[in-house]
């Protein structure tokens, strides 16, 4: 898609407390996850929250003025990609910090690992739909919402099942530990499941309608 073509959008305000308020989602669940992890901690785990709810929201913004940059520079599109993934960060924080809180508990067999990452997966996608409609591909109104709602699970129950057998399978082949069983195996997961999803809800579910027509004026 040409520059011409796709219109560089500005960076609001609006977009700034977005961006805050997913990092803020980011440091929450990434302390759940050390804590679940049981990793040795350098400083007090009151001090590591603080550092993550502030830190990552400020690195969170950094990076969104960089995409915004770049896009202004290179392409628009390389801004909206910047929102899709502080929306895919806040995502995999929400699915690897409730994948790790239920594992805990409830241990790492097979029977469990898998209602589990179906489950932590399942309500991270609730976060995506939510913050990628209204934000990264900033559809505006409910008009449409139905049916892009029913495309993007479709999509995305398609992604769960990618998502679910690529962590099922590495979990298998690796060693049984916390480390490789709640972050290696999601890690290599993710990372399969969100280029399917950008490119799904990208070109399919949230496609921009096309401008219309306006015939050259005659001379």
């Amino acid at each position: 898609m040409s520059k011409e073509s796709y219109p560089m959008p500005e960076l609001r305000s609006r977009d700034i407390v977005v961006v805050a308020i997913l990092g803020e989602i980011v440091g929450l669940f990434a302390y759940a996850i050390i804590r679940a992890q049981q990793f040795a901690l350098p400083v007090s785990g009151a001090i590591l929250l603080l550092v993550l709810l502030v830190g990552v929201p400020i690195a969170a913004a950094v990076a969104l003025f960089i995409a915004y940059t770049l896009g202004r520079k290179v392409h628009p599109m390389i801004f909206q990609f910047g929102k899709f993934a502080a929306v895919g960060f806040s995502n995999t924080a929400i699915d690897w910090g409730v994948f790790n809180l239920l594992l805990v508990p409830l241990g790492f067999t097979t029977s469990v690992y898998v209602p589990s990452k179906a489950a932590s997966f399942a309500i991270a996608t609730l976060n995506s739909f939510f913050w990628n409609r209204f934000w990264s591909f900033d559809r505006q109104g409910t008009a449409h919402i139905g049916s892009e709602a029913m495309k993007f699970y479709l999509f995305t129950a398609a992604g769960l099942g990618i998502n679910v057998a690529v962590a099922t399978f590495v979990k298998e082949i690796g060693p049984e530990t916390r480390l490789w069983a709640g972050i290696a195996a999601p890690a290599l997961a993710t990372a399969i499941s969100m280029i399917w999803n950008f490119s799904a809800y990208r070109f399919v579910v949230f496609r921009p309608s096309p401008s219309p027509f306006v015939p050259s004026p005659k001379s």
